[in-house]
């Protein structure tokens, strides 16, 4: 079996006393959607800081693509491959949805920043822009200015964004969040429809944002995984139903 795209080993990370990532393990394969779930206070965010690059572990290592970058800056692994989308939405909201897009491209290329306007007249660079906002269904509001965009449509031009970036892993922080019944359905057909073209990692409390989308699920409790296994198996897991899906088990 071929190594997989994201790897955890061992990671460890203690703010004084307490302790927030206790040993955990954990694999995302290349072309699957792993989720990982738990309840509020589990360790989830701390966690995903670290692969990011926003805090550094105690101790352990992070492996993207098979090469160690637990030491590497956040903007050397979004260059490798790793792209993020955050719980609360980002983009620049005075500035136009391809004007956000854009950012996300040069920020890809390394390019230094500059005047939009100019970097407008770059083909390649407005073309994957709009290529990204597509993806989104964006296309038709390139023009308006992301503050005057719906929650939803905001959560969509994150999600642009990181994809602006060429990620071979998508990291989604909460992609669900604040979204009305429609905008979630709307979210998680989006979200189908990527998963043929990109590993993701996703955190979420949607439960059935999670069964509908997930190959796996990782439940953290405590700082510790717990299990991991396919939606079948998590659904099944006594453990699992005590600490986290609030089932107590009962005699056949």
């Amino acid at each position: 079996m071929n190594d997989p795209l994201l790897r955890l080993d061992d990671l460890h990370k203690s703010f004084g006393g307490l302790k927030v990532s206790a040993g955990v393990n954990l694999a995302v394969r290349a072309g699957e959607t792993h989720a990982l779930i738990g309840p509020n206070g589990a360790g989830k965010t701390t966690l995903i800081a670290q692969i990011a690059g926003e805090l550094r572990p105690d101790a352990g290592k992070i492996f993207l693509c098979g090469r160690d970058i637990t030491r590497l800056a956040a903007h050397k692994r979004a260059r490798l491959g790793l792209g993020r989308a955050f719980q609360v939405t980002s983009p620049m909201a005075g500035m136009t949805v391809l004007d956000n897009a854009l950012l996300a491209v040069m920020a890809q290329m390394g390019s230094p920043l500059r005047m939009w306007r100019p970097v407008r007249g770059e083909a390649a660079m407005v073309e994957e822009a709009r290529a990204a906002l597509a993806r989104v269904g964006l296309a038709e509001v390139e023009e308006e200015k992301a503050r005057d965009l719906s929650h939803g449509q905001r959560r969509q031009l994150e999600l642009a964004m990181a994809l602006a970036g060429r990620p071979r892993l998508l990291l989604l922080d909460e992609p669900m969040a604040g979204l009305g019944p429609r905008e979630s359905r709307d979210m998680v057909d989006l979200l189908c429809g990527l998963k043929d073209h990109y590993a993701i990692l996703l955190v979420e409390h949607d439960m059935d944002a999670v069964f509908a989308l997930a190959d796996r699920i990782s439940v953290l409790v405590a700082g510790a995984i717990i299990a991991t296994g396919t939606p079948r198996q998590i659904r099944a897991d006594a453990a699992v139903r005590r600490a986290y899906l609030g089932e107590e088990d009962t005699p056949c």
